[in-house]
């Protein structure tokens, strides 16, 4: 299902423009996959999939708002920083939904949708569950191998040493296997997928390890 999103409240329409702006300014060159493509692709992006969720999920128009709102700054922070960017994303949030006319509470709600993105915590709200199924929608989508390969392309660019095909896909493979939907409807539409992706890289590895051993 490709929904495309155009912000539909009057603040998160003031978002959106300041976000576009952000990414446009100050995003390095060298963020291959995190950019901004990721987060404002109409259908794809983790903005546009945090509202189909949403919606799917049936939760209130506030607190699709929020969601949605989240969703447009939880990158935001690889502006500063590449590795734990996401207490940086929740500040930039926070300094700037104040601006906006967002409520404490309501930033308070987006700051934690923030920080429950980093892969070594797991979320605990409904809404946090929802912005983490955003966020790694493309594990579950025939592009994955495709984006995939723009986050090896990312690291390579940070000189990061990524050229060895077989650590990379094992590496790919453990998040993969670690990783969960939270929402019904996400498992519903994504886990097919992502199993059959993960079936790949497994084929792909004996593959790599067969042409290895008969280079010995």
């Amino acid at each position: 299902m490709k929904t495309d999103y155009k912000p539909h409240t009057p603040r998160l329409k003031k978002v959106d423009r300041y976000v576009r702006a952000l990414f446009k300014d100050e995003l390095p060159s060298g963020i291959k996959f995190h950019d901004a493509n990721h987060t404002l692709h109409p259908n794809r992006g983790v903005v546009a999939v945090a509202n189909r969720i949403a919606l799917s999920e049936k939760i209130s128009s506030h607190d699709r708002e929020l969601v949605i709102a989240a969703a447009y700054f939880h990158d935001t922070g690889y502006i500063r920083e590449y590795d734990k960017n996401e207490p940086i994303a929740a500040r930039i949030a926070g300094r700037i939904l104040k601006l906006l006319d967002y409520k404490p509470e309501e930033i308070e709600k987006v700051q934690k949708m923030i920080l429950a993105t980093d892969l070594a915590k797991k979320p605990k709200t409904h809404l946090e569950k929802i912005l983490c199924d955003a966020d790694l929608d493309n594990l579950g989508r025939k592009d994955f191998f495709k984006l995939n390969a723009k986050l090896r392309e990312g690291r390579r660019a940070r000189g990061l040493d990524v050229n060895d095909d077989i650590k990379w896909y094992i590496g790919t493979l453990e998040v993969m296997e670690n990783h969960r939907y939270y929402t019904g409807s996400q498992i519903e539409l994504r886990e097919e997928e992502k199993q059959k992706n993960i079936r790949k890289l497994i084929k792909k590895l004996e593959r790599l390890k067969k042409e290895k051993q008969g280079k010995k």
